[in-house]
């Protein structure tokens, strides 16, 4: 017998419509997207917790605690400095091959570094390279001095300063180094000829024709590289040979028939009638606009050749101030009174100033008079020290200042560095 199925009547249960909507999904979806950001969460937090405590060396401003708060105490900055051992190098020199360089530096100053780690570590006061102990000749004797900034002599500072701008000429060689004029020896007190020194003094005639212009004039001789910058010309006494080492040459330069040439457009402080006063042995010219206004030189009487030997054909016309000194205990020349010249703040007025050495001892004194001058008035005060001032180009600073008192000093001359200051136009160079 075949039973015949029965039909099985099953309940129809109907779908809300958040479950045809997939809402059980969505909470299963978001349950467990929000544990993964949970799991995440915490992870991050004990990674920072384990990496603060390993890294000490994270800043922190301190705030609520001033250098000593609790944040400060916890980030510390454990910087630690270089083994000043192995920063205390000796900086290399720039040096160079060529004889004939153009620019002349001083050495640079050994400095220890370990003063400096201090300083740059500490968080003080660090003083760096301010002081530096400078370069150049003379370590502070003789007419230079060595500390602080570039090398200062009497004959001026190396470069471009606040002065006049001065070169220095070999008249013994021409451009290209090959002798002029042989020393020999035996010949006169220097190892020249008569004929020899007249050549000198008529390279320096070619400089008053030229109208102050010695570039031109002097074209053929050899010109040392270095520049100097002088406020004024006070060179007591010395050795004929301290011109070539301020200008670097001392080595390749025979301390006789040099010149030095110092040239520039200056203003007066006031307006007045000035004149050059001085003297110099050997030679001293002050040309002003292009007319010679002093002839300074000490004069020589040497045989034959006695009128080679004069610099110029210039006379002085002009009184001397009554009252002050014939001449300077320093040196063996007389001073000599120039010509009136009218300056004025307004223009410019071009300058020259020609030194120069036959050979042996060497010394120059140049100072400026005014006819505005307490001396030139009736029961006038006659200048300070009993000299008149210094013609001066620029304020010297106070290592010039004490360099020229001090070169002074055992003679009992002292400089009048107080009376008026020229201010420097443009530059009369021409290289």
């Amino acid at each position: 017998m075949t039973d015949t199925p029965s039909d099985q009547v099953v309940p129809n249960r109907r779908r809300t419509l958040w479950q045809r909507l997939g809402g059980e999904g969505f909470i299963v979806s978001v349950t467990t997207h929000a544990l993964l950001v949970l799991l995440a969460a915490f992870l991050i937090i004990s990674v920072t917790k384990e990496s603060s405590k390993k890294d000490p060396n994270s800043f922190a401003t301190g705030s609520g605690g001033g250098s000593a708060g609790a944040q400060a105490k916890q980030f510390q900055t454990r910087l630690q400095p270089k083994n000043p051992k192995t920063t205390a190098k000796t900086p290399n020199r720039i040096t160079t091959k060529n004889a004939s360089a153009t620019i002349a530096l001083p050495d640079l100053p050994s400095v220890a570094m370990s003063p400096l780690n201090s300083g740059l570590m500490g968080g003080g006061s660090s003083k760096g390279f301010g002081g530096g102990a400078g370069g150049g000749m003379g370590g502070g004797l003789g007419v230079g001095v060595g500390a602080g900034k570039n090398f200062v002599s009497l004959f001026g500072g190396r470069g471009m300063g606040n002065g006049l701008i001065g070169e220095f000429w070999d008249i013994k060689r021409a451009k290209d180094k090959k002798p002029l004029i042989t020393l020999k020896p035996g010949v006169s007190t220097y190892g020249y000829t008569d004929d020899e020194i007249s050549d000198y003094f008529r390279a320096i005639r070619k400089i008053v024709s030229a109208r102050g212009d010695a570039t031109t004039a002097l074209d053929k001789y050899f010109q040392a590289d270095a520049v100097l910058s002088a406020n004024g010309i006070f060179q007591p006494t010395m050795s004929a040979s301290e011109a070539p080492k301020a200008f670097g040459v001392e080595k390749e330069v025979a301390p006789v028939l040099w010149l030095g040439v110092y040239r520039g457009k200056i203003r007066a402080p006031f307006a007045d009638q000035f004149r050059f006063v001085g003297g110099c042995d050997n030679v001293l010219l002050v040309i002003v606009n292009g007319k010679l206004v002093l002839d300074g030189s000490l004069k020589h009487m040497p045989g034959q050749s006695s009128k080679n030997y004069y610099a110029a054909d210039w006379r002085q016309t002009t009184e001397p101030v009554t009252g002050l000194p014939a001449r300077a205990p320093t040196n063996n020349f007389n001073f000599v009174y120039g010509d009136w010249v009218r300056m004025d703040p307004s223009s410019d007025t071009d300058v020259t100033i020609v030194l120069g050495e036959s050979g042996g001892a060497y010394g120059a004194f140049l100072t400026i008079d005014y006819k505005s001058a307490p001396w030139h008035k009736k029961g006038g005060a006659l200048p300070a020290g009993g000299y008149l001032p210094l013609f001066l180009v620029g304020k010297p600073d106070a290592e010039l200042r004490d360099l020229m008192e001090k070169a002074g000093a055992p003679a009992g001359v002292k400089p009048f560095l107080d009376g008026p200051i020229f201010t420097a136009g443009l530059r009369g160079v021409k290289r």
